[in-house]
C-alpha cells in the first residue's frame, strides 16, 4: 500500500465512479482500476461493489476511508513542517466555512493570514447537506483541520473556540398578525407555517431544542440550507423563519420578533480535532483568527 493507491481510493470514494475519479485525477480511467484493484490484492479484501450503474464502498472500504484521510492529511503536515523550516510556510490551510453567517472576524483573518502567508494556498469549503455536522464529520476523518461550525454544545472529539454567542428570531413580513408585537411566546406559533433549514444545521437545532423543552408542536412546510432564498420566501408570505438575530440589520423591511421564554440560541465557533495536533498551517490561522476574534477555548 502506497500513498498513490490511497489518493486514487479516497477519489473513487469520494466520486462513487472509476470515470469521475480518473477525470478529477487527470489520469486514464483503466489506472484507475488498476490501482485499486491491486490496493485490494494488497489488503486483501474487496473494497468497491462495482455495477454498472454505481460503485459503493464495502464495509471493509467504508472502513479504510477515514484511516486513508488520516494517513493522507498526516503526510501533507509532514511536508507543511519541512517546507516551512526550509522556505517559509507554505501548504495548504483547509478551512470550512458556513457561507453568509461565517463573522466578519473570520473573514477577517483570512485575509490577515493570506498577507502574511502568501505562499499558503487557501481552500474553503462550505457546509454539506447536514451544516455544520458535515464540517464535525470532516474534521474527524481529517479532510478539514478547521471549521467555523454553529453548536449548540460539546461535541465528541472535538474542541472548540468559541467566537460568539446569536440568538434566533422569528422573521414574518410586516403584514403578518404578529408583526406589531414586541415579542413571541413558542405557545403562540403552534398553527403557523415554518419556512426552516434541514435538520442538522445548527440554527434547525436550536429552535427544535427550544420547541421541544416548551413541549409545543409546529408545522414545517418548506426547507431551505440558504439564508437569503429563507428571507424572501417570508417577504412571499410563504410562511415565518426562525434566523439569527444578527441578520435583522440588513432586511429592514422584514420585522424579527424575539422569543420571549426558552429563547432558541447558538454559538459560532472555530472546530479542531481534540485527538491530533494541528498542522503548522493550521496552527498560524488559529493563532491569527485567537487575535483578531478574541475565541476563548471551549471544552
Amino acid at each position: 500500500m502506497d500513498v498513490r493507491e490511497l489518493k486514487v481510493f479516497l477519489a473513487v470514494a469520494e466520486e462513487r465512479s472509476f470515470t469521475r475519479a480518473a477525470e478529477r485525477l487527470h489520469i486514464a480511467q483503466s489506472a484507475v482500476s488498476t490501482t485499486v484493484r491491486a490496493l485490494e490484492r494488497d489488503l486483501g479484501t474487496t473494497l468497491f461493489d462495482r455495477t454498472t450503474q454505481r460503485v459503493e464502498l464495502t464495509e471493509a472500504g467504508r472502513a479504510l476511508r477515514p484511516e486513508a484521510t488520516r494517513i493522507l492529511a498526516s503526510l501533507e503536515a509532514a511536508r507543511e513542517t519541512v517546507a516551512h523550516v526550509g522556505q517559509g510556510l507554505r501548504g495548504t490551510l483547509r478551512l470550512g466555512i458556513l457561507h453568509g453567517l461565517t463573522p466578519g472576524r473570520v473573514r477577517e483573518a483570512i485575509a490577515a493570514f493570506r498577507a502574511e502567508f502568501p505562499l499558503v494556498e487557501i481552500s474553503l469549503t462550505a457546509p454539506g447537506g447536514r451544516g455544520s455536522l458535515d464540517h464535525v464529520e470532516r474534521i474527524r476523518d481529517g479532510s478539514l483541520e478547521l471549521a467555523v461550525v454553529i453548536t449548540l454544545g460539546s461535541e465528541p472529539g472535538i474542541r472548540r473556540q468559541v467566537l460568539s454567542t446569536d440568538e434566533v428570531v422569528l422573521a414574518c413580513p410586516p403584514e403578518h398578525p404578529l408583526a406589531g408585537r414586541d415579542g413571541v411566546d413558542l405557545a403562540d406559533l403552534a398553527g403557523e407555517s415554518f419556512i426552516e433549514f434541514p435538520p442538522g444545521w445548527g440554527v434547525r437545532c436550536a429552535v427544535d431544542q427550544s420547541f421541544a423543552s416548551a413541549g409545543v408542536q409546529r408545522r414545517s412546510t418548506i426547507q431551505m440550507n440558504d439564508m437569503s432564498t429563507i428571507l424572501d420566501l417570508v417577504r412571499l408570505g410563504l410562511g415565518v423563519a426562525f434566523v439569527p438575530a444578527s441578520v435583522a440589520d440588513q432586511n429592514a423591511d422584514l420585522r424579527f420578533l424575539r422569543v420571549r421564554h426558552n429563547p432558541p440560541a447558538y454559538q459560532i465557533a472555530i472546530a479542531a480535532a481534540a485527538d491530533r495536533p494541528l498542522g503548522p498551517v493550521a496552527q498560524q490561522f488559529l493563532r491569527i483568527a485567537q487575535s483578531i476574534t478574541g475565541g476563548r477555548p471551549a471544552s
